[in-house]
């Protein structure tokens, strides 16, 4: 890859992450190990803490919608992040109380 579009990337890696907006946010997605699939595509969310790394107005938040619900989670808002979550209330009280410390 030239230098420049390299350059360009990390930029667009860098910069700060809106959850309301269209981007992803690589820079949670590379801090824990996430990487792209074959068809260049990254993860909608990581695994081990349901952060999900798209914006609301990313173009394909409704798929992630949609594969989150179809596993059995939904989507809720704590703060400024969006997170998926096992839809079992026992769990979703755990996780609120841990995401309130």
């Amino acid at each position: 890859m030239p230098e420049e579009l390299l350059k360009k990337i990390k930029k667009i890696r860098e910069q700060s992450f809106d959850a309301e907006g269209s981007g992803y946010d690589y820079k949670s997605a590379t801090k824990h190990g996430l990487k792209p699939d074959k068809t260049g595509h990254y993860p909608s969310r990581i695994p081990q803490t349901g952060l999900l790394l798209k914006g609301r107005k990313h173009k394909t938040w409704h798929l992630t919608e949609e594969g989150e619900r179809k596993a059995g989670h939904r989507i809720i808002k704590k703060g400024n992040r969006y997170f998926s979550i096992k839809n079992n209330s026992q769990i979703i009280r755990k996780i609120r109380k841990n995401l309130n410390k």
